[in-house]
């Protein structure tokens, strides 16, 4: 199986992810402080899109954050059945190989937070306000948003896929009957 788009969406994802990781970090005070104003068309104390400082010990929303430990190892496990069930995720196939790239990147990235930091908590520093729902996202990082597309992705992939399967089923009927 040749996988050099996973291996390079993997490498890119996790290098990405660190980078702008480490820029966060080296920056905490200031964006703490002063967080950094990307994008705003809104009127009001709330910014649409900016970057910030935090750090979070769980997952999204900061669940599990008294529980770091088991989200090191459920990350683990992950990463180790994308290893193990890459044939029957078809990871010889290209479109796999990207979202299986994105997802294990984004992975890596904040289990190298969880291993390597100091505080061994997940740097977080993109914050999206939706004005529409008068909702102030949670903060997340580049890893969260690679393991969002992937999942995104697989999930329109499996649709997809299931239309193809159903077409090809009402065509193959259709046939019989003539």
């Amino acid at each position: 199986m040749n996988a050099v788009r996973f291996w390079t969406f993997f490498l890119g994802c996790l290098v990405a992810d660190q980078v702008t990781k480490s820029w966060a970090q080296g920056h905490a005070s200031e964006l703490r402080e002063h967080p950094i104003l990307v994008l705003d068309f809104i009127d009001g104390p709330e910014a649409f899109f900016e970057f910030t400082y935090i750090t979070n010990p769980g997952a999204a929303w900061s669940m599990f954050s008294n529980f770091p430990e088991v989200l090191t190892a459920l990350a683990f496990v992950a990463l180790i059945g994308i290893y193990l069930f890459r044939q029957s995720l078809e990871l010889e196939k290209v479109g796999p190989q990207i979202i299986f790239g994105l997802i294990a990147g984004g992975i890596a990235g904040n289990l190298c937070d969880r291993l390597f930091r100091t505080p061994a908590e997940v740097v977080d520093f993109i914050d999206v306000y939706l004005p529409l729902l008068d909702y102030d996202y949670p903060i997340f990082n580049l890893a969260d948003s690679f393991i969002f597309v992937g999942v995104f992705s697989y999930i329109i992939r499996g649709f997809r896929e299931a239309a193809a399967e159903k077409k090809a089923v009402l065509a193959s009927e259709t046939s019989k009957e003539v």
